[in-house]
């Protein structure tokens, strides 16, 4: 019954007729779009992962939070963050356009999707959720993260 709610949730919310739903459709130059496009770029590669490259769109305390929990906090941990997801990985993608997008003051709202393969398993994952940008850059992402198979 939760999988059942889940997908009529994302059926809803795809056939949205509210004009603040921006359709993902439409190109974007915002700080959340442009580090996932970066971000999508250097994932899957041995690329060092710096400080230094997450502070073109982080603010020093910014905070990742999946499904209630924090991730990370601060700068200078994103970087091992985001290497824990290239050693549990063998590919991963944040699908963009985004599925649907809108921003309300200093929060950017998606739905989108993230593509992955561990141990050889194809996986796809929703998420939902925000981001708050302050001074341009990323300061908080809130996201709840679900599978529908």
């Amino acid at each position: 019954m939760k999988k059942f709610s889940q997908a009529i949730f994302i059926i809803l919310i795809s056939l949205s007729p509210y004009s603040f739903a921006e359709s993902s459709q439409e190109s974007s130059s915002d700080v959340l779009e442009q580090m996932f496009t970066w971000w999508n770029g250097i994932i899957n590669t041995n690329e060092e992962l710096r400080a230094e490259d997450f502070e073109r769109y982080f603010t020093a305390d910014a905070a990742i939070v999946l499904n209630g929990n924090e991730g990370v906090r601060g700068i200078v941990n994103l970087p091992d963050y985001f290497k824990n997801i290239r050693r549990v990985t063998e590919f991963v993608e944040i699908v963009l356009p985004f599925r649907e997008k809108f921003q309300s003051g200093n929060k950017i709202f998606t739905y989108h999707t993230i593509r992955s393969i561990r141990k050889g398993e194809k996986q796809e994952s929703h998420n939902m959720g925000y981001a708050i940008i302050e001074d341009e850059k990323i300061a908080y992402i809130s996201l709840a993260r679900f599978n529908l198979d």
